[in-house]
C-alpha cells in the first residue's frame, strides 16, 4: 500500500457507516492518539494529540512529521523494535518523556497497536498524575514503614488487610499471622470491656481514642495509646478502619515517676506547718497547700471562713482595709523589684505571724507570687524566754561584779559590830543600836545573796527533802506575818514528794510567793498551799525535753486576790519590776523564784483572773532517793585557839576587822594587802605561819593563785579562802587540790572562829558573844 492519506486507504464507499463510527471514536478519545506509517510518519492525529504536541493538522500532509521527532532515545529504540516485531500485537512503555517544541516535556505512557502491515495506532496517555500519585503513595508507604508506631488497616469486617514494619517489631507477630484476623488477638484478656466499646464506636463509623493493654507474641504485656478512624473511597463508600497504636511503656514509666515525684513534693509541701499560697500575676489563687487547715481561720491577715478557692483573688480574704492596701502595694513592689518581702503581724488572740511574699518562678519565668504564712507564736515565746534568760544572766553578771565590793563593806560593818557586841560592859541603849546596825547589815547581806541567785546554780546545800514538809514549815513562818483577814489553808499530798533542792531556797520560793499573795489581798481572802503528784502534759514535757506523762511535783500557791492584769503577765519575772508602792518591794522576789525553780530543773506556770485571784504552779522533778538527815546546828559562841595567821585582803577595813577578831580569838595575826605582799612576808618571816586567811578577788594575783604558790613552797600551811561569789566548780577544785576551806562573805565572827580553830586544832576555851 502506497503512502496515501489514511482516508483514502481506509475509507471505502461500502464501509462509510462503520468507518464514520470509528472516526468519531478516534477523534473524541480522552487520550492523544496518532495513526502512523510503518516508518513512523504521522498520518493523522486527534484533537488531544494536536494540543499535546503542538501540531497543525493543515501541514501534516504537506510536510510529513515523524513520531520519532517527539520521542527520547530509549522510547524511540523501543518503538523501532516494536515496528520490526509488530506481528506480536500490542506493546506498552511507561513513564516516557516527550520532547514538545516550545513546551515543557511531558511524562507519558505509550501504547502501540498494529493496524495492518503498514500502519499502527500509537496512544499517548498522560502519566504525570499517575506518577505523582505513585510517588505520593510510595512516600506514604515509606513514612508508614519508618514510623516506630504500629499502623494497620482493616476491611469492613475489621479484619487486618495491611500492617507496617513496626507491627512485627512491636507485637512480635509476622505478616501471615496477622492479616485476615481482627485486632482482638492483640488485646490483653482484661481489656474485653474496653474492646467492646471500641468496636461499638467503629460499627457506628466513629473515631475512637484511648488506651489498651496489649499482649506481644511472647505473652508480655505493654500499654498502648490507640487512634482508630474510618476510611472511605471517593464515592463515600466505607472501606474499613485505619489504626495507629503507640507503645507508651516509657511514657507510662515517666508518668509514674513524675507522679511519685509530684506526690513526694506535695507530701513535703503539705507537711510544712506553714500555709503556702501561690498567685498568678493578677493575685488570683493558683495553688494552696494543706497548711491553712492546721491554722485558725484568721492567720497572717487572712480570714478563711470557708476553704480557699482556686481562681479567687487572695486579697478577697483580707478583711482589714488597711492591711488589704498594704498587701496590694507589697504584691506590686515584689513583682516589680523581684525581691522578697517579710511582714510580721500579731493578733489579739496572742498569735504572732510571719508573712513572706516572694516571686513565684518557674524556670526563668515569673508566673506570680508566693504568700507564705508562718506561725511564730512558739518561736516568739521561746524568744521571750531567751530574752528573760539573758536578762537574768545580765543581772547575774552585775551581781557578781557588785558582790565583792559590797560584801567587803558589809563584812567590815558586821564584823566590827560583832566585835563591839562582845563587850559585856555595853549599856543597853548602845547595845540596842549596835544590834539594829547588825540587823540592817544582815538584811543587806540577804539582798546580796538574792542578787547572787541570778548568777549561778549552787548545789552546795542541795538535799533530798519532802516538799510536804516544806509547805508545812513555810506555812508556820507565813502565819506569823499574815493579816488577820487572810485565811491560810495547807493541803499536802498523802505520800512524800521527794525533790532535790536547797532547803533554804525552797523556803525562800514559797515565802516570796506567799508574801506576794498577801499583798494581793488587802481586804482579806484565802491563801492555799497545795501539793500534788501529776503527769506532765505533752506540751509541758516537750518544753522540758522529756517524755510525756513523766510524774512531777506540782506545788500550787493560790490566792483570792486582785489578780494580775494581762498586759503585765509578760513582765512579772523581770528583775526590779514591781507594781508595789515605792519602798514596799524591790522587784526581785518573783525573779528569784523563777531563777531558783529553773536551777532546780523545774518550771513555773501562772493562771490569773483579774478580780478573782492568782495561782502559781511550781513544777519540780521527783527523785527516787532517801530523804537527807537534818543539818547540825551552827556553833553560836566565839571559839578560841592558838597559832599564827596571815590575813590577806585588799580592803583595809576588812584587814583591820579580821586582825581584831582573830586576835580576840587568841591568834597571832599578820596582814597583807595583796598576794605579792603576802609572799614577801612569808619569805621574810622567821616564825612559821600556820594558816593563810585570804580574800579571793584582789588586784594582781587572786587568792586562788596565792594559795597555789604558797602550797607548793610551804606544804604544811592551812588555807581559808574568803569569797562572796565563787563558782561551784572552782570551789570543788580548790578544796580538792589544796585542802582549803571556803568561807562565804559576809561571815559571822563565830562562824569564822570555829572554822579556824577546827583547822588548826588548837582549841583553848569558849567565850560567849
Amino acid at each position: 500500500m502506497k503512502n496515501t492519506s489514511l482516508d483514502q486507504q481506509l475509507l471505502a464507499p461500502a464501509e462509510t457507516s462503520r468507518d464514520q463510527w470509528w472516526r468519531c471514536f478516534f477523534a473524541d478519545s480522552e487520550d492523544a492518539q496518532l495513526i502512523c506509517s510503518s516508518q513512523g510518519e504521522i498520518l493523522d492525529a486527534n484533537r488531544n494529540t494536536v494540543q499535546l504536541l503542538g501540531l497543525n493538522r493543515g501541514v501534516i500532509s504537506a510536510k510529513a512529521r515523524s513520531v520519532f521527532d517527539f520521542l527520547t532515545g530509549v522510547a524511540a529504540i523501543k518503538l523501532e523494535g516494536w515496528l520490526v516485531q509488530r506481528g506480536k500485537g500490542r506493546r506498552a512503555i511507561s513513564s516516557v518523556t516527550l520532547n514538545c517544541e516550545g513546551k515543557l516535556s511531558h511524562l507519558v505512557d505509550l501504547r502501540f497497536l498494529p493496524l495492518d502491515d503498514d500502519h499502527f495506532l500509537l496512544t499517548i496517555k498522560d502519566a504525570s498524575s499517575r506518577w505523582r500519585m505513585e510517588s505520593h503513595v510510595q512516600r506514604l508507604l515509606t513514612a508508614v514503614d519508618a514510623t516506630p508506631d504500629v499502623v494497620f488497616l482493616t476491611d469492613t469486617k475489621f479484619r487486618l488487610t495491611f500492617v507496617n514494619s513496626a507491627f512485627q517489631t512491636v507485637t512480635g507477630y509476622g505478616l501471615e499471622e496477622a492479616l485476615g484476623r481482627t485486632a482482638d488477638f492483640l488485646r490483653a484478656p482484661d481489656q474485653h470491656d474496653k474492646t467492646a466499646k471500641c468496636l461499638e464506636s467503629m460499627e457506628q463509623g466513629l473515631d475512637w481514642r484511648g488506651e489498651f493493654i496489649n499482649l506481644r507474641h511472647d505473652g508480655t504485656s505493654y500499654p498502648i495509646e490507640a487512634s482508630i478512624s474510618p476510611i472511605y473511597d471517593k464515592e463515600g463508600g466505607f472501606l474499613g478502619y485505619a489504626a495507629f497504636e503507640r507503645d507508651i511503656t516509657q511514657q507510662k514509666k515517666l508518668q509514674h515517676e513524675l507522679e511519685l515525684e509530684r506526690n513526694a513534693v506535695l507530701s513535703i509541701i503539705n507537711s510544712i506547718e506553714s500555709a503556702v499560697y501561690t498567685m498568678d500575676r493578677e493575685f488570683r489563687l493558683s495553688h494552696i497547700n494543706d497548711g491553712w487547715k492546721k491554722m485558725p481561720p484568721s492567720h497572717g491577715w487572712l480570714t478563711l471562713n470557708d476553704p480557699p478557692q482556686i481562681g479567687r483573688a487572695l486579697l478577697d480574704y483580707v478583711e482589714n482595709a488597711q492591711n488589704q492596701l498594704e498587701l496590694d502595694a507589697g504584691f506590686r513592689r515584689v513583682l516589680k523589684e523581684l525581691q522578697p518581702l517579710e511582714i510580721r503581724a500579731a493578733t489579739n488572740d496572742g498569735h504572732h505571724w510571719l508573712i513572706k511574699i516572694a516571686p513565684w518562678r518557674v524556670g526563668e519565668e515569673v508566673r506570680g507570687l508566693t504568700y507564705v504564712v508562718i506561725d511564730q507564736t512558739k518561736f516568739h515565746q521561746l524568744q521571750s524566754q531567751l530574752f528573760q534568760a539573758q536578762k537574768m544572766e545580765t543581772i547575774g553578771a552585775l551581781a557578781a561584779g557588785v558582790a565583792h565590793d559590797f560584801n567587803n563593806l558589809l563584812q567590815a560593818i558586821r564584823g566590827n559590830v560583832s566585835l563591839l557586841l562582845l563587850d559585856q560592859q555595853l549599856n543597853d541603849k548602845t547595845r540596842l543600836r549596835l544590834e539594829r546596825i547588825d540587823q540592817a547589815a544582815n538584811r543587806s547581806a540577804g539582798i546580796t545573796q538574792q542578787l547572787l541567785s541570778f548568777s549561778r546554780a549552787s548545789d552546795e546545800n542541795e538535799t533530798i527533802l519532802d516538799f510536804n514538809q516544806v509547805i508545812r514549815e513555810a506555812g508556820d513562818l507565813v502565819k506569823r506575818s499574815l493579816m488577820s483577814k487572810v485565811e491560810l489553808l495547807l493541803a499536802p499530798a498523802e505520800s512524800p514528794l521527794k525533790v532535790r533542792m536547797d532547803p533554804t531556797r525552797a523556803h525562800q520560793v514559797l515565802l516570796n510567793l506567799c508574801l506576794n499573795a498577801q499583798d494581793a489581798m488587802p481586804q482579806g481572802g484565802r491563801l492555799t498551799l497545795r501539793n500534788a503528784l501529776v503527769p506532765l502534759t505533752a506540751e509541758q514535757a516537750a518544753g522540758m525535753h522529756i517524755a510525756g506523762g513523766t510524774d512531777f511535783l506540782r506545788s500550787s500557791v493560790m490566792d483570792t486576790g486582785v489578780g494580775i492584769a494581762p498586759e503585765l503577765m509578760g513582765r512579772i519575772f523581770d528583775p526590779f519590776f514591781t507594781t508595789k508602792a515605792k519602798g514596799k518591794g524591790t522587784g526581785l522576789g518573783l525573779s528569784i523564784v523563777h531563777s531558783v525553780i529553773t536551777q532546780a530543773g523545774g518550771f513555773l506556770e501562772i493562771k490569773s483572773t483579774p478580780g478573782k485571784g492568782t495561782t502559781f504552779d511550781i513544777y519540780l522533778p521527783i527523785v527516787e532517793a532517801n530523804l537527807s538527815s537534818a543539818a547540825p546546828t551552827t556553833q553560836s559562841s566565839l571559839l578560841k585557839g592558838t597559832g599564827r595567821i596571815l590575813v590577806v585582803d585588799d580592803l583595809d577595813l576588812v584587814q583591820d576587822f579580821a586582825r581584831t577578831f582573830l586576835k580576840s580569838a587568841g591568834y597571832d595575826v599578820l596582814v597583807a594587802s595583796s598576794a605579792e605582799e603576802a609572799l614577801e612576808i612569808l619569805e621574810n618571816e622567821a616564825k612559821t605561819v600556820d594558816l593563810l586567811f585570804t580574800d579571793y578577788n584582789m588586784p594582781g594575783k587572786s587568792g586562788r593563785q596565792l594559795i597555789h604558790e604558797t602550797a607548793a613552797r610551804w606544804p604544811h600551811m592551812k588555807f581559808i579562802l574568803v569569797s562572796g561569789f565563787l563558782e561551784d566548780s572552782d570551789r570543788q577544785q580548790i578544796e580538792k587540790e589544796y585542802g582549803a576551806q571556803i568561807l562565804n562573805k559576809p561571815f559571822h565572827i563565830a562562824e569564822a572562829a570555829t572554822l579556824v580553830a577546827k583547822m588548826l586544832g588548837t582549841v583553848s576555851h569558849h567565850s560567849s558573844k
